[in-house]
């Protein structure tokens, strides 16, 4: 049986080339949707917590190579602002 390897790629906001932070692991990563807001506050170059993210569109590519059956989900975002609002589903 195939190893299974799982890549969760996050773009920087309004791109769909810059990649702001790469996770991998060999476990599924959790349910992404349209609209979920992702608090970026622990990575590299974030602007959090002024600044979270409004996932707008999510890409799933899936491939195999000899040795591993590889899975990734692509997240694209907006940046926005008013978090407590957004928390609040205002």
């Amino acid at each position: 049986m195939k190893k299974i390897e799982y890549i969760l790629e996050i773009y920087k906001p309004k791109s769909t080339k810059d990649v702001w932070v790469e996770f991998k692991s060999s476990q599924p990563f959790i349910s992404f949707n349209v609209g979920d807001i992702i608090n970026p506050g622990t990575w590299v170059n974030t602007k959090s917590p002024m600044v979270v993210l409004k996932i707008s569109t999510i890409e799933y590519l899936i491939w195999e190579t000899e040795k591993v059956i590889k899975q990734k989900i692509m997240v694209f975002s907006k940046e926005v602002g008013g978090t407590e609002n957004l928390r609040l589903g205002q």
